[in-house]
């Protein structure tokens, strides 16, 4: 589902005015730390976390797509083509896989869903999947025969506490409605939780609100945000706890008869922040709050990277997703300068894995290709229950 057809055009019409240079001198007393070394030092703490959270279950669960499949059966989306709604309430209780004994191994039936692949184990006050952990982590496979399926186990857990999936059709289009928010375990340890926010109206008056987050059992977070409708806003951010290591955010309000265009960016890398808004000529840099006076920082466009690649969407404006590079010089005590880019600070395989955590929050395919379609498969066997009563 493209949602950039008509933001594009917006946030082209500010880019060229987002991407100006800025430059002041003089250093905020009082700190142990040049801002260099202070932005080194951050950038540092952000390599750590993403190689942290690119050895986890959880982060090989998020970047699942349909790049990573493998084969060629994955379903087709039929979310937004007829009026449809599922509640917790509709689908709440346990639902296992069904294992096949050697005996009943590669029956097709199962695997072509003219049976189901769950039943219903027990009743619960959550929605609750049981199914092999390789199955979880190819579910593209979830509805075909893997090799050895009779040796496997329900050891992978998902428990949701919230889950509503609604669509409507109208006349002009559709209004969609869903809502997740599930722990998941793989062998009785924490693997993560994932949170999902995602209002949607593609009739007249088209209009665009998500949220996604996937924490981590270690106290890392990832997050991505996207806003369309009177205002353009989409944000990115990984955090520790509450502590914010990395966090990107770009609003624009268009002009309309009475009032300019507006926009606000902002580039967070620890206790670092880089903003510009639309009644600024210059960018502005803070440490801890506190306006830093040292500093020339320029935009470097897609032109002059080579990350800028691909169909464009809001990731074109973004450095964390390869659209644009900042260049800062620093202005020593001395009056020597020296110049740093941001990519070549934080590294190329960091910068390459955040673009691939970030991507990934927007509809995210283990989401949409194993919860939802259980909680398809659940809506069915409860319906059954019911018109067999």
């Amino acid at each position: 589902m493209k949602r950039n057809i008509v933001a594009v055009g917006m946030l082209l019409a500010f880019s060229a005015a987002l991407w100006s240079c800025s430059s002041s001198d003089d250093k905020t007393p009082g700190q142990d730390q040049t801002l260099e070394q202070n932005l080194t030092s951050e950038t540092q703490s952000l390599a750590t976390a993403v190689e942290e959270i690119s050895t986890s279950e959880g982060y090989k669960l998020i970047t699942l797509s349909e790049s990573t499949k493998e084969g060629t059966e994955g379903g087709s989306d039929d979310r937004f083509s007829f009026t449809r709604t599922i509640t917790l309430e509709d689908i709440k209780g346990v639902y296992n896989y069904i294992l096949p004994t050697n005996e009943s191994e590669g029956s097709s039936t199962k695997m072509w869903g003219t049976e189901f692949a769950f039943e219903k184990a027990e009743e619960s006050e959550f929605f609750v999947i049981n199914l092999p952990q390789e199955k979880a982590k190819k579910p593209w496979m979830l509805y075909q025969e893997m090799e050895g399926e009779s040796e496997m186990d329900n050891d992978f857990n998902v428990t949701a506490s919230q889950y509503n999936s609604s669509t409507v059709m109208n006349n002009e289009g559709f209004e969609f409605d869903y809502l997740l928010d599930a722990d998941i375990t793989i062998e009785e340890e924490a693997a993560g939780s994932i949170f999902v926010d995602w209002t949607m109206s593609m009739s007249a008056g088209m209009s665009w609100d998500y949220e996604s987050e996937f924490g981590f059992p270690n106290g890392y977070s990832v997050g991505h945000e996207f806003e369309f409708g009177e205002e353009i806003e989409f944000a990115y951010n990984l955090k520790k706890d509450d502590e914010v290591l990395f966090m990107e955010e770009v609003s624009f309000t268009p002009a309309n008869g009475e009032e300019n265009a507006e926009y606000e960016y902002a580039l967070t890398i620890g206790n670092i922040k880089i903003v510009k808004n639309s009644s600024s000529e210059e960018y502005m840099v803070y440490r801890d709050g506190e306006l830093e006076e040292d500093a020339v920082i320029t935009v470097l466009h897609n032109e002059d990277t080579t990350t800028g690649e691909g169909e464009e969407d809001e990731s074109d404006h973004a450095f964390c997703r390869g659209g644009l590079d900042i260049k800062i010089t620093f202005t020593n005590e001395d009056g020597t300068q020296e110049e740093v880019i941001l990519s070549e600070l934080i590294g190329e395989e960091t910068l390459e894995q955040l673009d691939e955590i970030f991507s990934s929050m927007h509809d995210m395919y283990f989401v949409n290709k194993l919860v939802d379609r259980v909680a398809k498969e659940a809506y069915d066997i409860n319906m059954g229950e019911g018109a067999g009563e």
